[in-house]
Parts: C-alpha cells; sequence; structure tokens
C-alpha cells in the first residue's frame, strides 16, 4: 500500500520476480473502500479541529469580559489574621487554620465586622 501527493491510497501486488502489476477488480474495490474510509476519518478530524478552534475563542472571550471581583469582608479579614493564626498554630494544617479563622470571624460582632467591608 502507498500513497500519492493527495493522500489517496492505491495498492500494488509484486509478483516474484518484483515486478508490479495493477491491482485486480477485487482489490480495487479494497482500495475504493479504503480511500473513502481516509476521506470520512480526515473531515472528522478538520471538524475536530473547528471545534476545538471555536471553543478556544469562546474561552479567550469569556476571560477578556470578566472582571475580578471585590473581596468580601470575610476574606480581607483573613488575609489580615492568617499570619498571626499561623504563628500562634505552627503546626496546624491549613484546613485547621481556615476552621480557626471562621470561628474568629463568627466571634466578631458587627461593629468589628464594617471595619472589614469596604
Amino acid at each position: 500500500m502507498a500513497t500519492d501527493r493527495k493522500g489517496k491510497v492505491s495498492l500494488t501486488i509484486r509478483a516474484r520476480n518484483n515486478k508490479s502489476k495493477n491491482a485486480s477488480s477485487n482489490d480495487a474495490s479494497k482500495l475504493k473502500e479504503l480511500n473513502s474510509a481516509f476521506e470520512s476519518s480526515k473531515n472528522k478530524m478538520n471538524s475536530n479541529n473547528q471545534k476545538s478552534a471555536k471553543k478556544d475563542k469562546k474561552a479567550k472571550k469569556d476571560t477578556k469580559e470578566k472582571k475580578p471581583r471585590k473581596l468580601n469582608a470575610y476574606m480581607v479579614f483573613a488575609m489580615e489574621k492568617r499570619e498571626s493564626v499561623k504563628k500562634n498554630n505552627p503546626t496546624a494544617k491549613v484546613t485547621e487554620i481556615a476552621k480557626k479563622l471562621g470561628e474568629m470571624w463568627r466571634a466578631l460582632s458587627d461593629s468589628e465586622k464594617q471595619k472589614y467591608k469596604k
């Protein structure tokens, strides 16, 4: 089996003396099947590439339009207090630190929480 410049498949049969002969009618039908299968797989690959290109363009478009949100009051509080909690609990895991910050936030009064709202 060999392919030409256009990508079509051709069959040649080699005789004992290594001279090529044209394909028989049975081989010709196989050749047509192979070429049609090749064309259909080629079309599928092109359609998949087009779909992925559209997704990429859409993803880029979405990221351009989104603006970063302001941090809420709890996030400002957590950023400010995280270092002190880490110093007080050096062996604490990240989840334990987050729980501790949550407890501290719930313990604050509304007037104290207002300081972190901007």
